[in-house]
């Protein structure tokens, strides 16, 4: 029996990982799946709330993560893996995306010559300022199997030198835990907690660095939302350390009104609610883009620069940057009727688990 070590650090890691347990049920016999937390979400609403809503009692170990910023962060989840697979070492890491946890973890794995699989690899958005794609990069370099899902990134890693060998196309895990949890979220009060009416608000989140940091376009952003909140409800969905910036910032006023409502981060099967019966999501993350796209609902990205790409060439999305102006009429030709309908994108069907599941039973 295969022991495999899923990596989960920050909150869409439980998502996706709830979906690959989901599936690796059907294989209990063939593959020893152990859940390493690595407590890199320590605020209970990105990490606790996930945990209560997604069957992932099959936590194997919680690291003793203990430094929350920087490059100590790395440094503490690598020495606390390290101990923990002197303890018990496995056949192979399985790391989701590109958090700080999966890039420490692989580190570790690399070094102590364990195989490393990255769940997502491939993903660009060939801005090398990002964290996250430098997080991306590293992975891949450090991965003996690169999990795709879709072809651009296929691409991505052939025109970077990759050996296809090493290259596997799965498909998107996060379209698995959307539809595993889609019927959840059907049963989700939170419409009626918030006051909203379906298809009659438009859905705001943000939390990425490169958008918090920009102090220039925060201030017209939320002035711009103030304002299209006269012609529809707003929703403005917030991640901790956003609040935290906000309440820093007094020329954005935080309850302005009933149309713009600001609420702290919601859990899972909420926010997928939220998402499917929003007329358009404006957003920073890599999740809700997809999810968006999944859905058949109308995204924006702010920024210039998306590790999505299959979004917009497919999906729902689109970019568009930081002229808000633009973005103003952007969402009220959307409000009235110009949408983009997307194409089914293959491998977002709801299957990458199982083939997955297969790949890992069938490696050497």
């Amino acid at each position: 029996m295969k022991k495999i070590d899923i990596i989960v650090g920050i909150r869409p890691d439980f998502i996706r990982a709830s979906a690959l347990v989901h599936t690796f049920q059907d294989y209990e016999d063939k593959l020893d799946i152990r859940i390493i937390h690595t407590g890199q979400h320590y605020d209970p609403e990105l990490s606790q709330n996930i945990l209560d809503q997604f069957p992932l009692t099959s936590i194997y170990a919680h690291l003793d993560f203990n430094v929350i910023e920087g490059i100590g962060k790395l440094a503490s989840i690598m020495m606390s893996y390290e101990n923990q697979i002197r303890i018990d070492k496995p056949d192979l890491v399985l790391v989701i995306g590109n958090s700080d946890s999966a890039l420490a973890c692989s580190l570790v794995a690399a070094r102590a010559h364990i195989q490393v699989g990255h769940l997502d690899a491939g993903i660009r958005s060939y801005d090398k300022l990002s964290a996250e794609e430098q997080n991306d990069m590293l992975i891949d370099k450090l991965a003996s199997y690169l999990f795709t899902s879709n072809e651009e990134a296929v691409i991505n890693l052939i025109r970077e030198g990759y050996e296809n060998q090493n290259i596997v196309e799965v498909g998107n895990i996060r379209a698995d835990a959307v539809f595993t949890n889609l019927g959840y979220a059907e049963d989700s009060e939170v419409l009626d907690r918030l006051g909203l009416e379906e298809n009659a608000y438009i859905l705001v989140t943000l939390h990425h660095d490169h958008i918090l940091n920009n102090i220039d376009f925060l201030s017209p952003f939320f002035i711009m939302l103030e304002k299209l909140s006269e012609r529809l409800r707003i929703v403005v969905v917030l991640h901790p350390k956003t609040l935290q910036l906000l309440e820093d910032m007094p020329e954005i006023i935080l309850d302005p009104g009933l149309n713009l409502q600001f609420v702290s981060s919601q859990n899972y099967h909420d926010m997928l609610k939220l998402i499917k019966y929003s007329v358009v999501v404006l957003t920073d993350s890599q999740g809700i883009q997809e999810e968006s796209s999944i859905l058949g609902v109308q995204c924006l990205t702010l920024g210039h620069t998306t590790n999505r790409p299959v979004s917009l060439s497919k999906g729902t999305n689109t970019l568009m940057g930081f002229n808000v102006q633009e973005m103003e009429s952007k969402i009220i030709s959307i409000i009235e009727g110009d949408t983009i309908d997307g194409f089914p994108i293959d491998g977002w069907e709801g299957k990458a688990g199982q083939r997955i599941a297969r790949f890992l039973i069938e490696m050497d």
